[in-house]
């Protein structure tokens, strides 16, 4: 919503809130100036308020939608008015269109700025050629061209390794937790950073057809794809529009064309027109149209207020029918982040004396596993004794402390300076240290379950979720350990984003109702692509928070099935609002049809339209009391 419209609908309000105030005041206390003076003042205040459903009403009119939301408020108010309920009616479009505006709003919002934040989008490619590099736009490279990548870029196209070495961040395109290892003759995927040495790429793909640039297209422009479901009250308004005026219809004219003139009594014709306009009023849906809107605000306001946001109505509604829920692994299931989880030392080692080493042997390092090693770091380094440090990319490093060789990284780096070692299987990445060319013990770095997803799994089996499923980037055997642990009973591993999406669309396709949860860049796609896209605002990435339809702003998975919960109360208190109105009315319309109550029919009238409102409305706002 620009600045503009915003404005100009809060000072229509202000102005029509004013004027309703002032009518209903004079209304009450001197009646007498009730058609003079209130009267008028609450036209204007209609007028100000309803232009612009008329003119959507008319819209709808030519697209042959006669019977919308928008057409039962502009009856029921115009209904009110002509029997001189007029505060009524202006009451009616004046909560109608808050209810739209705090929509519209929501709605506008969730997916502002996605091309922006994006910080895949490579700026320019430095393309190689006889030593020397040119720079030109990712879209001027072709396939086939040699193209420079330094340490600490974005690879800009997909391609092959042609020269050199060197570790990559692969976290923003597959979720991979850890820093991948690249040589010569190995194919990368555009959009990952280069983390160590420079390499020269062959390129495989022009920029159109790369993986990063498939993954902004599908961000960009899955949103305008993505199928809302109809609002409730449009879908109810399409059915008990034309019921009403149709029974209101019949009541004002057939009863008078039967009897009235038949007994010469045109006062029969006046008398049943007024039955027909009562109708009308009993039968207006100010405790529907102004209660389910209100249930929607306010549980989206009780929501917020325990740490999730909700950008639309429509996700209520989603999330309370979804069954299947999708999980990215790292920083949603994980912490993200890497710690040393176990210290193995061989006999004769203790655990400090070895973690001890490897502290220092890390200590020039800022590769992330070295910063997980660091990270419990309590003791003074003297990198002074730390000489001759080198980076093997691919194996460890190497060092020399106190003039004697210290080695730490994988098997094959204690193979190649014949150390005799015995591997482990144990899960994660292994960190093998060698000092004096003996071996010491091994370190075990990962990404831990966060403290909360095993209790959050759980509670989400109970809500109501029947399928829950982890997709990863990770290895198989990463991946299987970790689902395990958090009590994920499915889970896909080696996932590019693109075969998220996959996975998510043949569920769609399926006719599955389907919520993912992910935290990264890379889950921007299949944010976007679900029925009900939910991100992490604490450690989530921009793209991915702007991507999503829910946001939880402190990162724990528990408000999941919290949403959930609330999303059931929000659909029992729509139900019951709607039940409880229509019974009433239908009630308040059969006595008065038959004239039961005769002068008292106004009365039931007003009361089965406003006290009606009122208790609907109250309703709405018991959400309110809703814990996390």
């Amino acid at each position: 919503m620009n600045f503009i419209k915003k404005h100009v609908f809060s000072f229509r309000f202000i102005i029509s809130t004013i004027l309703l105030v002032a009518a209903l005041i004079i209304e009450k206390v001197v009646p007498d100036y009730k058609y003079t003076i209130a009267l008028p003042i609450t036209l204007v205040g209609y007028l100000i308020m309803s232009y612009d459903l008329y003119i959507e009403a008319f819209e709808s009119i030519k697209d042959k939608d006669f019977f919308s939301e928008i057409t039962l408020t502009i009856i029921a108010s115009i209904a009110a008015t002509a029997i001189g309920e007029f505060v009524d009616g202006l009451a009616v479009v004046l909560f109608f269109q808050l209810g739209e505006h705090f929509e519209e709003y929501a709605t506008e919002n969730s997916r502002k700025s996605i091309k922006a934040i994006l910080n895949l989008r490579p700026e320019f490619v430095r393309l190689y050629k006889d030593n020397k590099e040119y720079v030109v736009k990712p879209e001027e490279a072709q396939i086939g061209d040699l193209f420079l990548v330094k340490p600490g870029e974005i690879v800009p196209l997909d391609g092959e390794i042609v020269e050199g070495e060197s570790s990559l961040n692969t976290s923003s395109i597959t979720g991979e937790s850890m820093p991948r290892n690249a040589k010569v003759k190995d194919v990368i995927l555009s959009g990952v950073i280069n983390l160590s040495s420079p390499l020269i790429i062959k390129a495989t793909k022009t920029y159109t057809n790369s993986t990063v640039a498939k993954i902004l297209e599908m961000v960009e422009n899955e949103s305008s794809k993505k199928t809302k479901s109809e609002k409730f009250i449009t879908k109810f308004a399409r059915v008990y529009t034309p019921i009403v005026i149709s029974i209101a219809f019949i009541i004002a004219i057939f009863p008078p064309l039967f009897f009235g003139l038949r007994n010469g009594d045109w006062s029969t014709w006046s008398d049943y027109i007024y039955r027909g306009a009562t109708m009308l009023v009993i039968s207006c849906p100010c405790a529907i149209v102004i209660s389910i809107p209100m249930s929607y605000v306010v549980s989206i306001g009780t929501a917020s207020k325990n740490k999730v946001l909700i950008k639309g109505s429509t996700y209520l509604e989603l999330i309370e029918k979804s069954k299947d829920i999708y999980f990215d692994k790292t920083g949603t299931v994980t912490e993200g982040k890497f710690s040393v989880t176990n210290i193995s030392p061989v006999k004769d080692v203790e655990k400090n004396d070895l973690l001890h080493l490897a502290q220092i042997g890390e200590s020039f390092s800022n590769h992330p596993i070295a910063k997980a090693i660091l990270m419990d770091a309590n003791i003074d380094i003297d990198k002074k004794e730390v000489k001759q440090y080198t980076e093997i990319n691919g194996k460890g490093i190497y060092a020399s402390y106190k003039n004697k060789d210290l080695l730490l990284g994988n098997a094959k780096l204690l193979h190649d300076y014949n150390i005799e070692f015995i591997e482990t299987d144990e899960i994660g990445t292994v960190i093998y240290v060698s000092y004096d060319n003996k071996y010491l013990g091994y370190l075990v770095i990962r990404d831990t379950i966060k403290k909360d997803t095993i209790e959050a799994i759980a509670l989400l089996k109970k809500s109501g979720f029947k399928n829950i499923t982890m997709l990863t980037g990770d290895n198989e055997m990463i991946a299987k350990d970790i689902a395990m642990k958090a009590g994920i009973t499915t889970y896909r591993a080696n996932l590019l984003p693109i075969d998220k999406t996959t996975i998510l669309e043949k569920a769609k396709k399926e006719g599955k109702i389907v919520t993912f949860v992910g935290d990264g860049v890379n889950d921007a796609p299949s944010l976007v692509l679900s029925n009900v896209g939910i991100s992490m605002g604490s450690l989530g990435s921009d793209s991915a928070i702007e991507a999503s339809d829910v946001v939880i702003m402190d990162d724990n998975l528990k408000r999941i099935s919290y949403l959930k919960s609330l999303s059931k109360i929000n659909k029992f208190v729509v139900y019951y609002n709607l039940i409880f109105a229509i019974g009433i009315k239908v009630a308040t319309l059969f006595l008065n049809m038959f004239d039961v109550l005769g002068k008292y029919g106004i009365i039931l009238a007003i009361f089965a339209d406003v006290g009606v409102t009122i208790i609907c409305c109250i309703n709405s706002l018991l959400i309110s009391l809703k814990k996390k």
